[in-house]
Formats: structure tokens, C-alpha cells, sequence
């Protein structure tokens, strides 16, 4: 194979543009029965991760950038990044009869800003490692590794390859797996954030908008370096529902859990689930909450407001699309929200081609969910009345691969992890009938969850004596 990049174990972050993919090859190799690979440990300090349902997705070093210079705003810019993945050409040794779920070809990964505008790019990642739900494993090599360079023919590469990961993994650095010195530092006080609700109130009740998404941000220092491989694992294991990833962004690790899928996306058929409205979970059965969701007048406003624009956004593109009447009940660790999946058929082009999944993305990006209705109006309030720039908190997290196909989250109940300091944010949709006080209390429901996996066992709090 081609060179294309340096040791799979440098950190994307610090290795330069690759060669295009006209000079990379990539071949795919299955791994055999051997010693155990921990992917969250495997992932370390610089690796990608996408973990969902018992499937495990992990992305070591950078073959190749790929540029969206206007963000998710150039369809064009879209198109020439599967192109420059089609002409990555994949030697597949996998035979995929045997692993019905697999991607096809190359894979690149993705935490991309939430404002659509921004420039924003996708790493394909040197060697991706892959666990499966049936516990069947494989690989695939982008350019070259730092090992000896196996014949894909001979039944010893998958062998050696194995033996390499799982040397990575026992070199792999820990932090402190148990911080209890901790601060919180709010990016605006509690009474802040009420004022900052009331503002979109009043926006709503003079008719300027009818929802908007607003978001508060809390930076937390700790002592030791966080351990990320450790918070992965806490997430993995706490929220079985959700999907677990980590990213590298220019301002740090992107990591989170989110239950809330952009859009998903397996030959010409798509799949999505928004969620809005939420309250607490109890594990006492008799609980009246979740239930008191489905009827709450407020929360069923938000939900259907996102239902309306994606059922509307999809259905041109649809030649079937499944939008259930009314939504049910999506049950996490702490938080109960209102969801509802939309599935159904891509319409093809003259040519036979539907759109691809990062294609989708850009299009319903971003949802009444985490922007608002109308869409530019709710945007433009959001710039205005957060005093902190999202970032990625809430753009989609996610990976396409060559073929077009691959699975797009929301980024939320996510965090940005620089050495030991975690920036953390959540929303709440500010509709007609919010109150300040409540929508404070759902933010900090939103944030006690992202922080409890951060810091197990510590009180989270951003009230201060002036509040």
C-alpha cells in the first residue's frame, strides 16, 4: 500500500493535511479469535469513537482532511468529499455476506459546529478498528501502519494486526479515575440564564418566533487530567440507549452520549428520531412524570413544531416516509423525552442516485430540536441572547462512508475535553408557555447528567449567594 500517513498513535489534532486520496489505498482485513481489545482504552488520548447497540467503531491517527470550507451551506463541497472517499480504493478482504453491518469502503469522521456555516472538516482515520454486535472484529488500514506491512493473503496479518492493538492498549495513560477536586465555573450565573429565557419569551409572545433553543455553558476544571477512556466507559455502561462518541475538534475532545439521531442512512433507506420535551426519570415505577409528559401542553407544542419541519424537509425527497401521529416516551439514565422516529424511502434522481446521509445532515441541520422555528429568526436570537458560542455542542457527530451510507447524531449531553478542563452545555426549547424558572431547572437536569459521568459522586451546582 501507498504511504499516506504517519503512526496511526499521532494525535489528529497535530498531523498536517494528507496526500489525496488518489495516492492512498485501503484495505480491510478481518480479525481473528485472540487477546481482548478494550476499544474505549484503544481510543486513548487522540483516537475517534463511535459506540452504539454493541457496535464499536474506533478511528487511530489522520490519512486524510476533508475540507467543507463553507460548512454544511455548499452541497458542491459535500458532493467532493465522497468523491475524494470513492477514489480511496479498498482492497476488502471482510467479505460481507458474513458481516451484514459493516460500512462499505472508507469511513470518515465528523463533529461538525452547530452554526451550518462555519468552515468544518472530517478525518479519515489511518487504521479504523471495528467491534461488532455478534463480537466479530476487523480492520481497515488507510495508507500504511507502523508495523511490519502483511500480506492481506496471509493469515497472519489479521494476527499481527491484533497483537499491535493490544499493545497500544497497554500503553495506553490514565488519569484520575475518581476526581473529587472539583470547580464549577458557569459561563453565566442562574439569574443570567433566566433573563436570557424570558428574552426568548417575550421574542415568542411579540411574534418574531415561534420556538427558539437557547443554551447554557459550564466549564469544569479538575485537578488531574481527565481520563477519557474512563468517561467513555462510565457513558457506555450508564446509557445503554444513547450513542457514545468521542472526536477531536481544533478546541478539543468532542465526547458525549446523545439519544437523539439526525439521520441515518442504509442504501435508500433513512431513518431519524428527534426528541423534545423532557422531564426527570425516576426508577420508582409509580412515578407520574413520564406519563404527566405526554400530556403537557407545553412539551407536545415543542415536539410537534420539529415533527412539522422534518416531516416537511423529508417528504420531497420521500417516495415513502413514515411519520407517527403521536410521540412516545424515551426512557435515559436521569431524563424521560418525547421521541418520535421517522423512517422511510429515498426518492432516486434521473440518474438513479439518492441524496447521502451527510446530504441529510446538511439538510436538517439544525432541528427546531436545538435551533428553533422559524429556522433564521430563532438562529438569529440565539447569536444574540447566548453569551457563549456553541461550537459543536449540538452539530451533527457523526461518520459517512464511501458508499454514501452512515449514522449522524446530535451532539448533545456532550462536553469539549481539553487536559482538565471540560466545557459542558444543554438546552431547553423556549416555547410560549416557558417559564424561566422551570427552563433553569431542565438545563440543570440536562447538565447534572453530562457532569455526573464526569465526576462520579461530586454535587453538581452553579448557584451562587446573589441568586
Amino acid at each position: 500500500m501507498t504511504s499516506g500517513s504517519n503512526s496511526i498513535a499521532d494525535s489528529p489534532a497535530m498531523v498536517p493535511h494528507r496526500p489525496g486520496p488518489a495516492t492512498l489505498t485501503a484495505v480491510r482485513i478481518p480479525l481473528p479469535p485472540g487477546a481482548s481489545i478494550d476499544p474505549f482504552a484503544l481510543c486513548g488520548p487522540s483516537g475517534i469513537l463511535m459506540a452504539e447497540a454493541g457496535k464499536v467503531l474506533v478511528g487511530l491517527g489522520v490519512a486524510l482532511d476533508l475540507e467543507l470550507p463553507l460548512g454544511l451551506t455548499e452541497p458542491r463541497a459535500i458532493d467532493a468529499v465522497l468523491d475524494e472517499l470513492a477514489a480511496i480504493r479498498c482492497d476488502d478482504r471482510l467479505g460481507t455476506a458474513h458481516h451484514a453491518s459493516a460500512t462499505r469502503g472508507v469511513i470518515a469522521f465528523g463533529a461538525l459546529p452547530f452554526d451550518r456555516r462555519s468552515a468544518a472538516s472530517m478525518i479519515v482515520p489511518g487504521l479504523l478498528y471495528c467491534l461488532e454486535p455478534d463480537g466479530s472484529e476487523w480492520v481497515t488500514i488507510v495508507g500504511s501502519v507502523p508495523i511490519d506491512q502483511p500480506d492481506p493473503d496471509d493469515p497472519s496479518a489479521g494476527s499481527a494486526i491484533r497483537d499491535y492493538l493490544v499493545g497500544l492498549v497497554g500503553i495506553t495513560p490514565t488519569g484520575d479515575p475518581s476526581p473529587t477536586h472539583v470547580r464549577i465555573d458557569p459561563r453565566s450565573s442562574d439569574n443570567e440564564f433566566r433573563q436570557t429565557v424570558a428574552s426568548g419569551v417575550e421574542a415568542i409572545r411579540a411574534g418574531h418566533v415561534e420556538k427558539v433553543v437557547l443554551a447554557r455553558a459550564v466549564d469544569v476544571h479538575l485537578v488531574h487530567e481527565i481520563d477519557r477512556a474512563a468517561l467513555l466507559r462510565r457513558w457506555a455502561a450508564s446509557e445503554p440507549n444513547c450513542s457514545v462518541f468521542s472526536v477531536p475538534t481544533a478546541t478539543g475532545h468532542f465526547m458525549g452520549a446523545s439519544p437523539e439521531l439526525l439521520v441515518a442512512r442504509t442504501g435508500d433507506h433513512f431513518r431519524s428520531r428527534p426528541l423534545a420535551g423532557t422531564t426527570d426519570r425516576f426508577p420508582d415505577p409509580t412515578s407520574t412524570l413520564p406519563a404527566a409528559l405526554l400530556d403537557s401542553t407545553k412539551d407536545g407544542t415543542e415536539h410537534r413544531l420539529v415533527i412539522e419541519e422534518l416531516r416537511d424537509a423529508l417528504a420531497p425527497l420521500s417516495i415513502e416516509l413514515n411519520v407517527p401521529d403521536s410521540p412516545e416516551l424515551v426512557h435515559l439514565n436521569a431524563i424521560t423525552h418525547l421521541g418520535t422516529t421517522i423512517d422511510g424511502v429515498l426518492r432516486p434522481d434521473a440518474g438513479g442516485r439518492v441524496p447521502s446521509v451527510l446530504h441529510l445532515a446538511a439538510l436538517l441541520h439544525p432541528t427546531p430540536a436545538v435551533g428553533g422555528v422559524p429556522r433564521q429568526v430563532a438562529l438569529e436570537l440565539i447569536d444574540r441572547l447566548e453569551p457563549t458560542p456553541r461550537g459543536t455542542y449540538a452539530g451533527p457527530v457523526g461518520y459517512v462512508d464511501a458508499a454514501g451510507d452512515g449514522r449522524w447524531m446530535v451532539g448533545i449531553r456532550a462536553m469539549t475535553v481539553s487536559a482538565t478542563k471540560a466545557r459542558l452545555t444543554a438546552g431547553v426549547g423556549v416555547v410560549a408557555g416557558s417559564s424561566p424558572d422551570t427552563e433553569l431547572r431542565e438545563a440543570s437536569l440536562k447538565l447534572s447528567t453530562i457532569f455526573d459521568a464526569l465526576a462520579p459522586g461530586v454535587t453538581f451546582s452553579t448557584a451562587s449567594t446573589t441568586d
